[in-house]
């Protein structure tokens, strides 16, 4: 997904914005076309389980987790 993180040379303001091909970007608070894209590293999911979200936290008798139909209860 083309995401990019920006920031204004007018007023500063640091702001995320999709970018497609020939689209022209500019800040979002005061609507200056002086904008430099900013170098961003995509962050890592901190997770303390090894679990998947979805899974059913270990037990197979029970539904995954988050799901409609859940009974689990916490």
């Amino acid at each position: 997904m083309p995401l990019y993180e920006f920031t204004c040379e007018q007023c500063d303001h640091t702001f995320e914005e999709l970018v497609f091909d020939g689209d022209q970007v500019a800040c979002p608070k005061c609507d200056s076309a002086r904008v430099a894209k900013l170098l961003s590293v995509p962050g890592l999911a901190k997770s303390t389980s090894s679990a998947l979200p979805m899974s059913s936290c270990g037990d197979p008798s029970l539904p995954p987790c988050g799901a409609p139909w859940c009974q689990r209860k916490g």
